[in-house]
């Protein structure tokens, strides 16, 4: 498939979806690193986005939490595993 296919495929899916899905799609889009790269519109350069990885700074002081994660949430909601 030609890119130019795969464009009018891709136009021919998204006419086709409700409001919801639409915006389901968008935010999909938008959170993609390589799908939400944008265009400057003077320079037709890529503008680069800073990304800030979060995942894993916390610390709970609790061991892997997710090998507890049932005793946890039944702790959270007061019932026994």
């Amino acid at each position: 498939m030609t890119a130019g296919q795969a464009h009018e495929e891709l136009r021919h899916l998204v006419d086709r979806l409700s409001p919801d899905q639409a915006r389901r799609l968008l935010r999909l889009v938008k959170t993609d690193p390589e799908l939400a790269e944008t265009v400057d519109e003077e320079t037709d350069e890529p503008v680069r986005r800073r990304r800030l990885s979060i995942a894993g700074i916390g610390a709970s002081g609790e061991g892997d939490l997710s090998e507890r994660v049932e005793d946890l949430l039944a702790e959270r909601f007061n019932r026994s595993v």
